[in-house]
């Protein structure tokens, strides 16, 4: 029972490392932040594993699905879908 419980606890553990998420998420002050998938979109710098926006107002991205159109509402920009103002 405890090389069992012991087993979940580490499954748990790990997941959160392995489930990025693709939505954008806010920094501390307020930017957005989306996983870089290569190229960072027009007003996003990168940062690390990440692309972030450089002001508060900066249109949302996400990132592109390849072999897919971006989303109604949205361009290409560098490796993401941008939101048009």
């Amino acid at each position: 029972m405890l090389k069992f419980t012991m087993l979940v606890i580490s499954l748990m553990a790990a997941t959160p490392a392995l489930a990025e998420t693709p939505y954008p998420t806010p920094t501390n002050d307020g930017r957005d932040r989306i996983q870089r998938t290569g190229t960072c979109p027009t007003g996003y710098v990168g940062s690390g594993d990440k692309c972030e926006a450089l002001h508060r107002d900066t249109p949302r991205a996400y990132p592109y699905i390849p072999g897919a159109a971006c989303p109604s509402g949205t361009f290409r920009s560098g490796d993401a879908c941008k939101m048009f103002r």
